[in-house]
């Protein structure tokens, strides 16, 4: 009897675990998303000011 208490109570602790580790892995996944794209705006934003910079000295040199 206890035997068999002994292995529910293991295969319950790694039910438990396995979704422990599955959560942290989806926000640790979460977290890297969220900084990827925050690079990538930014490295957006730097090209388009630079765009708008180079088009800046296209007008200014037709006038």
């Amino acid at each position: 009897m206890d035997f068999n208490i002994v292995k529910i109570g293991g295969f319950i602790v790694l039910i438990l675990l396995y979704i422990m580790i599955r959560k942290l892995f989806s926000k640790f996944a979460d977290l890297t998303e969220k900084i990827g794209q925050s690079t990538n705006q930014e490295e957006e934003i730097k090209q388009l000011n630079s765009k708008i910079i180079s088009l800046e000295k296209q007008i200014n040199n037709k006038k």
